[in-house]
């Protein structure tokens, strides 16, 4: 009777055949997970207008309504006077 740990020479062709299905399986699922990713990350762009950021500000309650008023009020008041050049 053989041993079954012992199959003998014509099963070890299975040995490069698993490994070689394992590895292309690895390999495709690497790919398409690379494939699928952005290609850069979506960031927005930050505001460098001074009002646009108190109102962004305001918007995510980071200030009160009437620090808003008076922060639109300096911005619209500074924004009035020209440089003198």
């Amino acid at each position: 009777m053989m041993n079954p740990m012992m199959a003998g020479p014509h099963i070890w062709w299975l040995i490069p055949v698993v490994m070689m299905t394992g590895l292309g399986g690895f390999t495709a699922i690497i790919l398409t997970r690379v494939a699928k990713r952005p290609d850069s990350p979506r960031i927005s762009p930050t505001p460098t207008d001074p009002l646009e950021i108190a109102r962004e500000r305001y918007a995510q309650g980071l200030i009160s309504q009437e620090e808003f008023d008076a922060l639109v009020g300096r911005l619209v008041r500074t924004e009035d006077k020209k440089p003198p050049f």
